[in-house]
């Protein structure tokens, strides 16, 4: 069973080849045999993977299409991975950190790694709303943000 993060449930197409990515390590390739939608989440048959022992270790991995199979994003839409990696400044181009993550919350928000010149590492929530996140490029990797008093601190 797996969370579905598309907008596309065609994804699940039976003979599309996925990428099978664990948290850490290694991808592996796989191709879907079957899926099926159960209470919100869908239910992925991998030809081949024919046993419960053989899916198990499976647990916790992500189904990643092949970057040449996914479909372009409307505008001002963005897929989450291409959010990941991207330098946030400010307007006046002040560096604040890397997004390491996005999360759900509310309409979703960016996890972002300050480093402050004494070294110390602090995590903080963007709200990744288009008043807040006023200009963003996937491509050369940054988000411009003007954020309201205190949202940083």
């Amino acid at each position: 069973m797996a969370t579905s993060l598309s907008d596309y449930p065609e994804r699940f197409a039976p003979g599309i080849p996925v990428w099978l990515r664990p948290p850490r390590g290694t991808a592996r390739a796989a191709v879907i045999e079957r899926a099926w939608f159960h209470k919100g989440n869908v239910i992925l048959k991998f030809v081949g993977l024919d046993h419960i022992n053989a899916v198990e270790p499976l647990a916790g991995h992500q189904v990643c299409v092949p970057l040449s199979a996914r479909v372009v994003p409307p505008p001002d839409e963005f897929f989450q991975d291409d959010l990941i990696g991207c330098r946030v400044e400010l307007e006046n181009g002040e560096v604040v950190g890397t997004v390491v993550d996005v999360v759900p919350y509310g309409g979703g928000a960016l996890v972002v790694e300050r480093i402050h010149p004494d070294g110390r590492r602090q995590e903080c929530l963007v709200p990744f709303v288009r008043a807040i996140c006023t200009s963003v490029d996937v491509v050369a990797k940054w988000i411009r943000i003007s954020p309201p008093e205190g949202l940083l601190d």
